[in-house]
C-alpha cells in the first residue's frame, strides 16, 4: 500500500489531530481538535473551532499550517505529518454540514449559525 494510500486510511480512523500555524509573534502555536464529522480526502480537512480563538486570529495573519494525527495499540505507533494552508471558511453551507449536535452546549445559539462558530479548512500539500 503506498503512503498516500496508509495516510488515508489512518486519517478516517483517528480521533484527535494536533494543529499548527504561526503565532503573531513567529512562535508556533499548535492546538488539539477533534475533527469534523465528514471525512472525504486528506487534500482538504476540515476542523470546527471557535471565532475567537487565538488560533483563528493567528491563522487570520499568516496560513501557514501543519495537522498531525495518530494512532496507537500496545506494540505499535502509527502517525502522519501533513502541512499546508489554513482558511477560515464561512459559507453558511460548509457550515451546516460541519455542525454536530454535540456542539450545542459550546455555542449560545446552539447552531451553526452562532457568530462564535466557525469551520477551519487545511489546504495539504502533498510530498
Amino acid at each position: 500500500m503506498a503512503v498516500k494510500e496508509k495516510a488515508e486510511k489512518l486519517h478516517k480512523k483517528v480521533k484527535t489531530f494536533m494543529i499548527s500555524c504561526v503565532g503573531g509573534d513567529g512562535y508556533p502555536l499548535i492546538k488539539a481538535v477533534v475533527p469534523a464529522k465528514h471525512r472525504s480526502s486528506l487534500n482538504e480537512i476540515y476542523f470546527c473551532t471557535n471565532t475567537s480563538s487565538k488560533f483563528v486570529q493567528a491563522i487570520s495573519h499568516d496560513s501557514k499550517s501543519s495537522v498531525y494525527f495518530y494512532t496507537k495499540t500496545p506494540v505499535l505507533w502509527q502517525g502522519c505529518m501533513l502541512k499546508g494552508d489554513m482558511e477560515i471558511v464561512a459559507d453558511m453551507n460548509v457550515k451546516e454540514y460541519y455542525w454536530d449536535d454535540k456542539f450545542k452546549d459550546a455555542y449560545p445559539e446552539k447552531s451553526p449559525t452562532d457568530p462564535e462558530f466557525l469551520c477551519i479548512e487545511i489546504h495539504i500539500y502533498f510530498w
